[in-house]
């Protein structure tokens, strides 16, 4: 009886590699339009509440 080789066929990988790469971009594009945004803001807020510096406290290495 003759023998009758059978293999499986392999899955590719690149609709995993696809995968990735889409929710790379959403989660980029989320960072973007959402948590950047209140990042931005947090620091204004902080930046309003910090004094700036007088100009007599600041190192002459600063001053040009």
């Amino acid at each position: 009886m003759a023998e009758i080789n059978i293999e499986r066929k392999k899955k590719p990988v690149w609709p995993w590699i696809l995968l990735v790469v889409i929710l790379l971009l959403l989660g980029w594009a989320v960072y973007e339009l959402v948590l950047k945004d209140r990042h931005a803001q947090a620091l204004a807020t902080v930046s309003m509440l910090v004094p700036a510096p007088s100009p007599d406290l600041t190192p002459d290495v600063i001053r040009t």
